[in-house]
C-alpha cells in the first residue's frame, strides 16, 4: 500500500508546480495509470513514488509505502546498460532472478534464450528488443510493485498485447505512464491525471478510481454539464446586472436633476440601497459556477511547404538486400516511394524496421529538390541538448511564430 498525503512537486528552476496537493491511497494489486500532456511531470511523479532523490525539484507532503521490492522499466534505456553485455545482465549481475520464469518469459516473447549468454552489448539492440529484455529481466525477479514509463512505445503489436495481459494478470501493484488510449482502456483501474491549466501555469491533479473509458466519459459529461451551468448562471447574472445598471443610472440622473431637498434625501437613501445591492451581486458572482478550465494542448503544425507531385518517384528499390553485419534482414526488397504517400513500416521487434527507415532517410537526404524531416527513435541523437528550444527551433522557423503560440 502507498499512502500519499498533500503531495506537491515543484520544479526549482522556474517554480512551476507539476503535482498539486495530491491525496490518494494505492492498494495492493491496483493498476494505476498516470496520464497527461507531454511535459506535465508524469515521469517526475513516477520517480517520486519510487523514492528517487530528485535534486531539481522540491517535494512537499508525505508518501508512506509498504513495498520493499520494486521492478522498474524506464522510458529510455539507461546509460549504464548500453555497454553491458546480455550475458552479464542476465547471469553475472542478477543473482535474484527466477530462471524458470526467465526462460518462460523469453519463450512467450519470442526472444531466443540462447542470446542470454551472448556478449552482444544491450545498446546495440533495437529499441523494442532492449525493452523486451528489460521486461524479461524485471518480471523474473521478486517484486511487490512494478513501475513502467511509457512501456508500449517501442514494442511491436504482439508484445503490446502480451504486456496488457501481464498487467491484468499479475497480482502485484502496477503504476505506469501511457499515452496509448487502447493500452489504458485494457489495463488501468485507477487514473491519475496531471493537467496544466491557465496557459500551462497552474497544476491540477485529478484522481479517479475507475477504468480509463469510464473516466474519459465522465470527464466529458462533467465538462459539458459544468459548461452549461456556468453559461446559464452567467446569463442570469448578466440579466440581473443589466436591470441593476438601469435602476442605478435612473437614480443617478434623478439625483443630479432634483432641486428639492426632501426628494434629494429620498434619492440618496435609494442610491445607498442600490449600492448595497451591487455589493451583494458581486459576492454572488464569486460563488457562481465557473466555466471549467480546458488544458491547452501542445499543437504541432507543418509550415507552408509546397507538396511534392503525387506521381513523383522518390525512391525505387529493386531486389535490395538489407543486413546488419552478417545478419540478413531483408532479401530482394522491391519498394517504390512516391510523393504524398504515407507508408507504415510494421513487423516484430528486431526485424529491421528502423534499419530500413534509416536507409530510406539516407537515400532521400541526397535529393536536393526535397525538404526532408527525420524523427529518429531516440530523439536525443538529433537534438542539440546544449541549445535552448527557441535557438534550436529558430534554425528552421520564425521566432515570432514560436512566441505567438506561447501566450503569457
Amino acid at each position: 500500500m502507498i499512502k500519499i498525503n498533500h503531495l506537491t512537486i515543484t520544479q526549482n528552476k522556474d517554480l512551476q508546480d507539476f503535482v498539486s496537493d495530491l491525496n490518494m491511497t494505492i492498494q495492493e494489486g491496483e493498476k494505476v495509470a498516470i496520464i497527461g500532456e507531454e511535459g506535465n511531470g508524469k515521469s517526475t511523479l513516477l520517480k517520486t513514488l519510487m523514492g528517487e532523490n530528485l535534486s531539481d525539484f522540491t517535494i512537499k507532503g508525505d508518501i508512506q509505502s509498504d513495498y520493499q521490492s520494486i521492478a522498474y522499466i524506464p522510458q529510455k534505456l539507461p546509460e549504464d546498460l548500453k555497454k553491458r553485455s546480455l550475458h552479464d545482465y542476465f547471469f553475472l549481475d542478477s543473482i535474484d532472478l527466477d530462471y524458470s520464469v526467465l526462460y518462460r518469459l523469453a519463450e512467450e516473447l519470442h526472444f531466443d534464450s540462447d542470446r542470454f549468454a551472448s556478449n552482444q552489448e544491450i545498446g546495440s539492440l533495437s529499441g523494442g528488443e532492449a525493452l523486451k529484455i528489460q521486461l524479461i529481466h524485471e518480471l523474473a525477479k521478486p517484486f511487490e510493485i512494478l513501475f513502467l514509463d511509457e512501456p508500449s512505445n517501442d514494442l511491436d503489436l504482439e508484445t503490446v498485447d502480451w504486456l496488457k495481459g501481464q498487467i491484468r494478470k499479475i497480482r502485484q501493484t502496477v503504476i505506469f505512464i501511457s499515452h496509448d488510449e487502447d493500452f489504458l482502456s485494457e489495463t488501468a483501474d485507477t487514473i491519475v491525471h496531471l493537467r496544466l491549466v491557465k496557459h500551462r501555469k497552474e497544476a491540477e491533479t485529478l484522481v479517479e478510481h475507475s477504468d480509463y473509458d469510464s473516466y474519459s466519459e465522465q470527464k466529458k459529461a462533467n465538462f459539458a454539464k459544468q459548461s452549461q451551468q456556468a453559461a446559464n448562471h452567467q446569463r442570469a447574472y448578466d440579466k440581473t446586472m443589466e436591470k441593476h445598471r438601469r435602476v442605478k443610472q435612473n437614480v443617478e440622473t434623478a439625483l443630479r436633476a432634483t432641486k428639492d431637498s426632501t426628494a434629494g434625501r429620498l434619492l440618496a437613501k435609494k442610491m445607498k440601497t442600490v449600492l448595497s445591492q451591487e455589493k451583494r451581486f458581486e459576492k454572488t458572482a464569486q460563488t457562481m459556477t465557473q466555466k471549467p478550465l480546458e488544458e491547452e494542448e501542445i499543437r504541432l503544425f507543418f509550415s507552408d511547404i509546397q507538396p511534392l507531385p503525387a506521381s513523383k518517384v522518390l525512391i525505387q528499390l529493386e531486389k535490395e538486400n538489407l543486413a546488419i553485419d552478417d545478419r540478413v534482414l531483408v532479401q530482394e526488397l522491391r519498394l517504390t516511394v512516391r510523393g504524398q504517400e504515407k507508408i507504415g513500416i510494421i513487423g516484430p521487434n528486431g526485424i529491421g524496421k528502423s534499419t530500413l527507415l534509416d536507409k530510406l532517410q539516407r537515400l532521400l537526404n541526397d535529393k536536393r529538390e526535397i525538404s526532408l524531416g527525420f524523427m529518429p527513435q531516440d530523439y536525443h541523437k538529433k537534438l542539440q541538448l546544449d541549445l535552448s528550444p527557441i535557438t534550436y527551433l529558430s534554425k528552421t522557423g520564425e521566432k515570432r511564430n514560436f512566441r505567438k503560440s506561447n501566450p503569457t
